[in-house]
């Protein structure tokens, strides 16, 4: 059944933050599938959903917790493009995997209930959306979009869902992607690894959190401006993420090797969390393009901050982060203590 909203009241919800932020749903997004490496499958069917709803706008959405991360896209504007998202709370996506259905959209200057910035700033004036899912939970959208107030057909929506089947099963091969099996170590050194891993991710995450306080709390200027400090600033914390980022993949994989090589219920759940704290630093990922496209000049500053403005909430990833960096290290520690209680022979103290 297709959705067709009319004007009313505002649609999100403390209901509808309940859902999307469901544990299950979020855990289906594997570091496999937020990853932003070009893939010519999912390009594909953006390609031909733009093409089949004769739409200059299409979009493989992930709706996260604070984001929807564009996996695949065609004729966004620049500074969205590399963004790659914006605010889970500016998107029309969050509807569809919601309510797990499509969404249509004819006029967002009739159906005022949808968010408005994206309306207001980049002139969204239609939306068709159909949910793709991983493991039976709704993880994000095939959608189109157009500039114009239009109509999209039955045969339209019946592409898009057909198309959108595509999209979750080519999501789906991804996950299954496992990695190699790097050099063999005994699962105690590849514990010991990862607990070093988290460890530093975790003062590195707390180093973090004022200054994402001041960037938080700052107002954004209509004329942006990049005085040598802040330009030395940003230049460091961008360096900073991107260190972060490499370190929670490879804490990730080191997780996924730990799980396949010593199966244990309680490495199951340190593997959770670890793909968790990768998950939400991913969050953080369009902040730090636009910062990277500000500081070379890939796009302007006011278009920049223009797309920050849609994507502020994407600043929330800390505490979540640093929470999933915490959890990854208690985890840890009962694996560690399980396993030296199984090691160590009746009678003798652990080292």
């Amino acid at each position: 059944m297709i959705q067709s909203r009319t004007a009313g009241a505002p649609y999100v919800t403390e209901i509808t933050m309940a859902i999307l932020d469901d544990p299950q749903r979020l855990n289906r997004l594997d570091p496999a599938i937020t990853r932003l490496d070009a893939d010519a499958i999912l390009d594909a069917c953006v390609e031909e959903a733009a093409r089949l709803a004769e739409a200059p706008i299409a979009l493989v959405s992930l709706v996260m917790r604070h984001v929807q991360l564009f996996r695949a896209h065609r004729g966004l504007p620049p500074e969205l493009a590399l963004s790659c998202a914006t605010s889970r709370r500016n998107s029309f996506c969050q509807f569809v995997v919601r309510d797990e259905r499509p969404l249509v959209v004819e006029d967002t200057t009739i159906d005022s209930w949808v968010p408005q910035d994206l309306v207001e700033r980049y002139g969204i004036r239609a939306y068709a959306g159909v949910p793709v899912r991983v493991d039976g939970q709704p993880i994000g959208t095939l959608c189109v979009i157009d500039i114009t107030p239009r109509r999209f057909s039955p045969a339209v929506m019946n592409a898009l869902e057909v198309l959108g089947t595509r999209v979750a099963a080519r999501l789906s091969e991804l996950v299954g992607d496992e990695p190699a099996e790097g050099p063999p170590a005994a699962p105690q050194e590849r514990l010991r690894l990862l607990r070093r891993m988290a460890r530093l991710l975790e003062g590195a995450l707390q180093a973090l959190g004022p200054p994402l306080e001041q960037a938080r709390a700052a107002e954004l200027s209509d004329t942006p401006t990049l005085d040598p400090a802040i330009r030395s600033d940003l230049s460091a914390a961008v360096l900073c993420y991107e260190d972060l980022a490499v370190a929670a993949r490879e804490l990730s994989t080191e997780a996924t090797r730990l799980s396949r090589g010593a199966p244990d219920p309680r490495v199951e759940t340190l593997l959770m969390e670890a793909r968790s704290l990768t998950r939400e630093l991913d969050e953080a990922g369009p902040m730090v393009r636009l910062a990277q496209g500000a500081l070379s000049d890939r796009v302007g500053l006011e278009a920049a901050a223009k797309a920050v403005s849609v994507t502020r909430q994407a600043l929330d990833f800390h505490a979540n982060a640093l929470a999933a960096a915490q959890r990854l290290l208690k985890a840890a520690d009962a694996v560690d203590a399980a396993w030296t209680e199984v090691l160590t022979p009746a009678g003798e103290v652990a080292p």
